[in-house]
């Protein structure tokens, strides 16, 4: 399912989420005027609040109605609960007291959008966002150099905490098998999505596997199979190296990277690969990309392989 198809999934279900709490307080509304002395006063004190209004706008003095309203509502509140009604039960439950399940925060889309979307997207790749792995539960006494690791963690956290301030649009985690360049980026698409920045997560195989894809439809079915990588926020490629090396993959790899380059988006690379294997392996303008002295930020991992240890 693509990004696009997501965000209107998302959409629909918050727009869902509003209306059945509208549709909930609307039904016991419906209810508890069955019972007439209950639909008398509640009529009344619309027809007070409407005076009460009215008064207002001409700068006229509504203490009177205002006392009135109040005993009103005080009754209505008492009858509602023989009627085994609270007055909350009344108004919509909105899941989002933010947006009220309307999904907009004034003009921007609201927490519980991203929070969902992100969810939606992680989980669409495989990915159980809920077991991800956090910056704040990190065990460093595991490695070899803890004070270092907690440097490069602590350098990760920040990037993430300071995504629009950064300079660098490429990361590029490198090292060999089992250092915990998975569990880092792990933690950053943790990090990142509770910030309500849109991620995508693949693996370089994944990505093999899209780029066949692409490569293998129509023309005229080509459009939109890369727009989820191309455009999110942020994309976290894992293992970039691991893939098999299918025909053209060096030109898809460098399309990505030069693509997200060009848009100033985020991306952040994971490689068992030392910097002469990157070269050799996706060739210079694929390198100058991933590595670019001005906007890339290189960290390589070194520990034993934490999966020997268990």
């Amino acid at each position: 399912m693509k990004n696009s198809e997501i965000k209107q999934k998302v959409l629909n279900e918050i727009k869902s989420l509003k209306l059945w709490a509208e549709y909930k307080a609307d039904k016991n509304l419906e209810k508890a005027l069955e019972n007439s002395e209950f639909k008398k006063l509640y009529s009344e004190i619309k027809s007070l609040n409407f005076s009460i209004a009215k008064k207002e706008f001409l700068n006229e003095d509504t203490k009177t109605l205002n006392d009135e309203l109040t005993k009103k509502e005080q009754e209505l509140s008492s009858l509602a609960q023989k009627l085994n009604f609270k007055m909350q039960d009344f108004k919509p439950k909105y899941s989002c007291l933010q947006c009220n399940d309307t999904a907009m925060d004034r003009q921007n889309y609201c927490k519980c959008f991203y929070e969902k979307l992100n969810k939606e997207i992680i989980n669409n790749l495989g990915i159980n966002v809920d077991k991800l792995h956090e910056f704040k539960n990190s065990d460093f006494k595991i490695f070899d150099n803890p004070e270092t690791m907690k440097k490069v963690y602590f350098t990760m956290e920040n990037w993430c905490n300071s995504l629009s301030d950064t300079k660098y649009k490429t990361i590029l985690l490198s090292g060999s098998t089992g250092v915990g360049k998975t569990y880092l980026i792990d933690c950053m698409t943790n990090a990142l999505i509770n910030k309500n920045v849109v991620v995508n997560y693949y693996t370089a195989f994944m990505l093999n596997d899209l780029f066949l894809k692409y490569r293998s439809s129509f023309y005229e079915n080509r459009a939109g199979i890369l727009d989820d990588v191309l455009n999110c926020d942020v994309l976290f490629v894992d293992d970039l190296g691991a893939e098999p090396n299918i025909k053209n993959s060096e030109e898809y790899f460098y399309l990505l990277f030069n693509e997200r380059t060009l848009k100033n988006k985020f991306t952040v690379v994971t490689t068992n690969l030392s910097l002469d294997k990157l070269m050799l392996r996706y060739g210079e303008r694929t390198f100058s990309r991933l590595c670019n002295k001005k906007s890339s930020l290189l960290l390589n991992i070194e520990n034993k392989d934490l999966r020997l240890k268990k």
